[in-house]
């Protein structure tokens, strides 16, 4: 068994589970660069071991718990479980959305603008999660996978997460990947991007990480 306890991975564990947080997190910003014109960076990814009701304090350092995020989340669910997401503050929206203002008081025009804004932050989640999903299959040298359909969620922090992680036991220990891609002005864009292996792929998962990492 490649993993007995995920408390007592390697710095070589560790180091591979960032390496594919980067090249998951690397060409979700190239994507984003091109679709906003402009460039985007990234952080090198965290790795942690915690347990999943824990989540959305981790998340607290950066989100208010009654702050509005959009959340993307989409699930590889073909040969190696993992789940992607990708938070959103309203600040980021905001910008993103600041040139697509609606051109009057129109009813109709602010209906019109209001379903553009969404299949917009759909878009842009979507364009991360798939980036993310194919890059990671194909190092992991999964054939012929296809992540869940994207969803996109507007709410608080509590809310969205109780959402996503309903799959996960409470209590159940995870290994939390965690990337930040963000443009120059850290307040203009910026988008968390999560990565959770499902345990009962570990040995999987990990057998096809090493197979190309080492």
């Amino acid at each position: 068994m490649l993993i007995d306890n995920i408390d007592n991975l390697s710095d070589l564990q560790k180091d591979a589970l960032k390496e594919l947080g980067t090249m998951g997190a690397g060409h979700a910003a190239s994507a984003l660069t091109e679709f906003l014109n402009q460039i985007i960076f990234m952080k090198v990814p965290s790795v942690q071991i915690i347990e999943v009701n824990t989540i959305p304090n981790v998340l607290k350092t950066r989100f208010r718990a009654e702050a509005q995020l959009a959340i993307s989340s989409a699930s590889n669910t073909t040969e190696l479980f993992y789940t992607v997401l990708v938070l959103f503050d309203k600040e980021t929206v905001n910008e993103i959305l600041d040139e697509k203002s609606p051109p009057s008081d129109d009813i109709e025009a602010i209906m019109e603008y209001s379903t553009l804004t969404m299949s917009l932050i759909k878009e842009i989640g979507s364009i991360i999660l798939l980036k993310i999903v194919s890059t990671l299959n194909q190092f992991l040298n999964i054939s012929g996978a296809f992540p869940s359909i994207p969803e996109l969620r507007i709410g608080n922090l509590d809310s969205l997460l109780l959402n996503e992680l309903k799959e996960f036991q409470s209590n159940s220990k995870v290994i939390f990947i965690k990337c930040d891609v963000y443009s120059e002005d850290k307040a203009q864009i910026r988008a968390d991007c999560i990565l959770i292996p499902h345990m009962e792929t570990y040995d999987r998962f990990f057998g096809a990480l090493f197979t190309q990492y080492l």
